[in-house]
């Protein structure tokens, strides 16, 4: 419960999503195979875990990138391979029943909240890539100073109209094309 309450709205939100995808994969085994996907539970339990180390005590991790941009990534290959997962369950509906849609329910609403969460997590930190990331240096440029505005340059004086080319001569008689 101490972790639980140092999360913050988003992050129970991801947390939400975790939970949602256990409990279809438990489903999806309850509907001899047919829901949720194996990968799709890999990367919500890694979601879950990162959280708990986030705020674990005792813990200090030097991530590789920031949390937010961690997660951001796990879960959006998470909706991904839910919305497979569900694309793909949608034939076997019929015949599996109905735990099998609640898997496939409850995997697409646990990926869903799992992704949002970590979208709204990431627009509220908007943290910077990492070095391996971006091209040339790490640091932040600093802006450039404004520019006075473009003069335009002076119009060129109007060139005389020359004198359109003669036609080429026909390869038949030397005279111009007809």
């Amino acid at each position: 419960m101490a972790i639980w309450e140092k999360l913050n709205p988003r992050e129970r939100l991801e947390a939400y999503g975790v939970g949602l995808l256990i409990v279809s994969f438990i489903l999806s085994i309850a509907s001899y195979g047919a829901g949720a996907g194996t990968l799709a539970l890999i990367g919500a339990i890694a979601v879950g875990v990162i959280l708990y180390l986030k705020y674990a005590p005792n813990t200090n991790i030097a991530w590789p990138a920031p949390t937010t941009l961690i997660i951001g990534a796990i879960a959006a290959l998470v909706a991904l391979l839910a919305l497979i997962d569900v694309l793909t369950g949608l034939r076997w509906v019929g015949f599996f029943g109905v735990t099998a849609v609640l898997a496939l329910v409850a995997e697409a609403a646990g990926a869903a909240l799992l992704a949002w969460g970590a979208w709204q997590e990431y627009q509220l930190e908007k943290p910077a890539l990492p070095a391996f990331m971006t091209s040339g240096s790490a640091a932040p440029s600093a802006p450039a100073a404004p520019s006075q505005p473009a003069v335009p340059p002076p119009a060129a004086p109007a060139a005389s109209a020359a004198p359109p080319p003669a036609p080429m001569p026909d390869d038949r008689d030397e005279a111009p094309p007809a």
